[in-house]
């Protein structure tokens, strides 16, 4: 099978207890500073996965679902490595992604040559490569819940943001990922010097950390991205909601709008975008919880579009033209 996603895979090196320090590398980054989805990593890479021999096998993991594992044929074939790893990935938290995973276990070297430079595991557009045995210190069911965090913000979704790049919706916003990018203090999809800030590595670490956290691991480790990410109780139950829950898209909202002027204050739990319709005349605003007009994104008319970044409740406030007359209004919400 030839592999077609990983142009942008994700390449990760770790260890469970004792991790290394960053190399320090000269002109540009070594693969111990940065991680997943590394451009050069995966120009560095001198083979692809149809290079390699694989024996694919879906199997029927321990919890009845079946997981797609490829593992290379320089392990022996009465080794029950395949399925190992598919009672493994079953035994993470996940949702319906799992059924979209293909993981492909190979020899240190194969990995090399794949993700490219030093890295022990990679993951790209539902592919997983990782080794099977500890390589150079690193544990390699400490990679693989760290690129399945991966896996799992390639299936959910945080419009209008990629959640690949920012994490998922809940995580995202209990993290605070719109006000940091805002204040640059958050640079997704970076995976170069800024890789540490990084959001879209910082959810699958976090991701790292509740699967460990859910084995009796009272503070588990966070070498790979800035402290600043590292998740409390609140982020950690929102990762644990976008795995099992994911949010599924906006909700509507519609009201009669009559007499002068209205207003109405709406939740915003979330981050993502906010949107006003109007089917009659008025004038239109959003009002902010201290009381000043919030700039919307766009606004043609009598519809408006508003990015909300933080803010969990927003006034709408129409003005209309004719106050006997009744208007119809339609939200939606993040």
């Amino acid at each position: 099978m030839r592999a077609t996603g990983l142009v942008g895979l994700s390449a990760v090196v770790m260890l469970a207890v004792a991790w290394p320090a960053p190399r320090p590398h000269a002109g540009s980054p070594t693969v111990f500073d940065l991680a997943s989805r590394l451009p050069a990593l995966a120009h560095a890479a001198n083979a692809d996965l149809g290079d390699i021999q694989w024996n694919e096998h879906v199997y029927t993991a321990s919890t009845s679902e079946p997981v797609d594992v490829a593992v290379s044929n320089s392990y022996p074939a009465d080794q029950p490595i395949g399925q190992r790893w598919a009672d493994f990935f079953a035994a993470l938290p996940h949702g319906l992604e799992l059924a979209r995973l293909k993981a492909y276990i190979a020899p240190l070297p194969e990995v090399h040559a794949i993700c490219g430079g030093s890295a022990v595991g990679c993951y790209g557009e539902d592919q997983l490569i990782l080794t099977n045995e500890p390589a150079s210190g690193f544990v390699p069911e400490e990679v693989a819940r760290h690129e399945y965090g991966h896996h799992i913000a390639l299936n959910r979704s945080n419009a209008p943001w990629p959640a690949l790049d920012w994490g998922p919706k809940r995580w995202a916003t209990s993290a605070r990922i719109c006000p940091r990018v805002r204040w640059n203090e958050a640079y997704p999809g970076d995976e170069s010097l800024l890789y540490k800030r990084n959001p879209g590595e910082a959810f699958a670490e976090a991701y790292r950390v509740l699967v460990d956290t859910q084995l009796g691991e009272t503070h588990p480790s966070w070498p790979l991205v800035d402290t600043s990410f590292y998740p409390d109780q609140a982020a950690l139950d929102a990762v644990e909601q976008d795995v099992t829950s994911p949010w599924a898209g906006p909700t509507s909202l519609t009201l009669d709008v009559h007499g002068g002027v209205w207003e109405h204050r709406v939740a915003t739990p979330l981050d993502g975008t906010l949107t006003v319709r109007l089917t009659g005349p008025a004038r239109l605003a959003l009002v902010g919880d201290d009381g000043q007009p919030m700039r919307p994104a766009t606004q043609q008319g009598r519809s408006l579009a508003y990015q909300v970044c933080g803010q969990r409740s927003v006034t709408v406030r129409v003005i209309p033209r004719n106050a006997t007359r009744r208007l119809g209004l339609r939200m939606t919400t993040p």
